[in-house]
């Protein structure tokens, strides 16, 4: 099957965690994902000109995109579909950026939304939708069992409520290792980091207070920059730095520390009596890698994983502690194992890029990976 997939294909984590997740695992599936992108021409308009000129002498069994029409014209999409190939738009972030693809979703022939929170908006400017979440791809991240770490890993960068989760463990005395970038720069100009943070434009924070989700967004980021002063225990004995992880480290994190926390509130909301809820790429990486999942419990992740037999939830801040305690005793250990296992197995039947992309393709007919 061949694939052309309109992506600039940058080498930032934005981009790049697709090669290691949607293009690895198809690839091994016979389904050539072949990129154009728009990047190295001298404006959009020319990209678009040599994007149809390259459909036109080549044969492609799908066309997809995670770009509005600042990046593909909607003029362009029809040329496209002139010649009866199936056109997809992926929606990564539409949970909390939907407007971004609002004029042009109707012209897809289908529209692949990762959060269902906003589907009726997209069925009200005419899209036709499938809801699906993340996954992860089970050749790059599995299990690599070599050292029992009993400590509670955290991957990524602490901000808002993260801190305030960290900072509960630790002062707990709950041994916790943090892998992220610590900025030895803090920004001083407080009206500088909101802007940086939350007022991308005039247009982004418009678009933000049509919808419950983005004014919760915004209500997010105004309380973390202008109320909260939580800073992370540096000083704790029960605190561990360590630098970013590179994906190909992952496995060995997630599969031999003993507990994997997992955040799953959307931006600055998890500071918020209701915050925003989100499923992400870590809930499927974590599981994937034979890592035992650990989080804040909400409706839609207990769907694609068991509590207590594939991943372990917490419901408040006690529970957050006595969890992790429990958790950690090494009387616990086979416990422990034993939802790794099962997590993996249950991510390996369900929650790969090919079960995601296999209804994509179930949905055009197409069979041929």
């Amino acid at each position: 099957m061949e694939i052309l997939y309109y992506f600039e294909n940058k080498e930032t984590y934005m981009d790049m965690w697709q090669q290691v997740h949607i293009f690895d695992e198809l690839g091994k599936h016979n389904c050539n994902i072949k990129v154009f992108s728009p990047v190295g021409y001298n404006n959009m308009y020319e990209a678009n000109e040599e994007l149809l000129k390259y459909i036109r002498v080549n044969d492609i069994d799908l066309f997809m995109t995670p770009y509005g029409e600042e990046k593909l014209y909607i003029d362009t999409l029809k040329q496209i579909k002139k010649k009866s190939i199936p056109t997809l738009l992926i929606c990564f972030d539409n949970l909390l950026i939907p407007y971004r693809h609002k004029s042009i979703s109707k012209y897809f022939d289908l529209v692949w939304l990762t959060s269902k929170e906003t589907k009726n908006k997209f069925e009200q400017w005419g899209a036709n939708i499938i809801v699906q979440p993340y996954a992860a791809n089970p050749y790059f991240f599995k299990p690599n069992y070599k050292d029992k770490i009993n400590k509670v890993a955290f991957v990524g960068t602490p901000y808002g409520s993260r801190v305030n989760m960290v900072n509960k463990l630790v002062n707990n005395r709950i041994n916790t290792t943090l892998f992220t970038k610590i900025d030895s720069k803090p920004e001083k100009n407080l009206l500088r980091k909101i802007s940086s943070k939350l007022i991308y434009n005039l247009e982004s924070i418009y678009n933000l207070l049509k919808f419950d989700i983005g004014r919760r967004i915004i209500l997010g980021a105004l309380k973390q920059n202008l109320l909260s002063s939580r800073k992370l225990e540096l000083n704790s004995d029960y605190l561990e730095i360590k630098s970013q992880v590179e994906f190909s480290n992952l496995s060995k994190i997630y599969s031999n520390f003993a507990l994997s926390l997992s955040s799953t509130s959307a931006r600055n909301t998890g500071i918020l009596k209701n915050p925003v809820n989100v499923i992400n790429l870590r809930t499927f990486e974590i599981p994937m890698c034979g890592g035992l999942q650990f989080c804040r419990y909400f409706e839609e992740i207990s769907d694609y994983f068991e509590e207590d037999k594939e991943i372990v939830f917490y419901r408040n801040k006690e529970e957050l502690v006595e969890k992790a305690k429990f958790y950690l005793d090494e009387s616990n250990s086979n416990q422990r194992k034993k939802i790794k296992l099962a997590a993996r197995k249950r991510a390996l039947n369900e929650h790969t890029w090919y079960h995601r992309f296999k209804e994509i393709f179930d949905f055009f007919g197409i069979n041929k990976c």
